[in-house]
């Protein structure tokens, strides 16, 4: 019980002094103003951060893979690399450009659920069945202020949800495959070219081989031009048999 109470307070004291930092105390400024925002920057924050722990990891991986053969390695890695840095960038991109345009799209969406004419009729109806039931009825600017809390809290849900699909579902999902192969390549040549400038004395240069200058009609009957072979390997061994 010693024990799990020391635990206990180490985590206490450990959690207190995170939320005392400066760091903690500037997202919590920003929770309070907007918490639909801060949210939703502090989950793609985490999913870019564990791409990037992720990209590091696999690149490593990849380029001490002995199941790879070693001239596919370079390649591997640069795909690792590129997909986990379009990963990053796209999930970013995605989401600061969504948050632009997230609310003129629900404005467009909901038009007829949201606007003066519907806020004026719905606050007839309220009013009307107050009236019914006996009871005060209500004033039009308090209507109208509790229909602009609904719908700007509709505005704060369709905006996270939309803000995080943008990052990880297009960006993530769809961007990030379609572009990541053939700039992987290109990873590859400049991976290959620094290697080569940093360490000539690895970059092998083919051997000339030299082949006989044997004339053709040495070969004779020897050349099997009846089945219609072009197995020039086979013809030499007929040839020397």
């Amino acid at each position: 019980m010693a024990t799990v109470n020391k635990i206990l307070s180490a985590t206490s004291k450990f959690i207190g002094g995170i939320e005392k930092s400066k760091p903690m105390q500037w997202a919590e400024k920003k929770f309070n103003i907007k918490p639909d925002k801060a949210l939703a920057a502090a989950t793609v924050t985490s999913i870019v951060v564990k791409d990037g722990v992720g990209c590091w990891k696999y690149v490593t991986q990849s380029m001490n893979n002995d199941k790879i053969p070693e001239d596919k390695r370079k390649f591997v890695a640069a795909l690792d690399l590129t997909n986990g840095v379009l990963m990053i960038a796209a999930q970013i991109a995605m989401f600061l450009a969504m948050q632009k345009y997230s609310g003129k799209l629900f404005n467009k969406l909901f038009q007829k659920s949201f606007n003066p004419e519907m806020s004026k009729n719905i606050a007839s109806r309220i009013r009307m069945k107050q009236v019914q039931a006996g009871e005060p009825a209500a004033r039009k600017l308090t209507i109208d202020k509790e229909f602009n809390k609904v719908k700007s809290d509709a505005l704060d849900v369709f905006k996270f949800v939309l803000d995080i699909a943008a990052a990880t579902i297009v960006g993530k999902r769809v961007i990030v495959p379609f572009i990541a192969t053939p700039l992987a390549s290109k990873v590859k040549e400049k991976m290959e070219a620094h290697s080569a400038k940093n360490h000539p004395e690895s970059v092998q240069t083919p051997e000339k081989i030299e082949t006989p200058d044997i004339p053709p009609e040495a070969f004779g009957d020897k050349l099997d031009i009846s089945t219609h072979n072009t197995n020039l390997l086979k013809r030499y061994y007929n040839y020397h048999r």
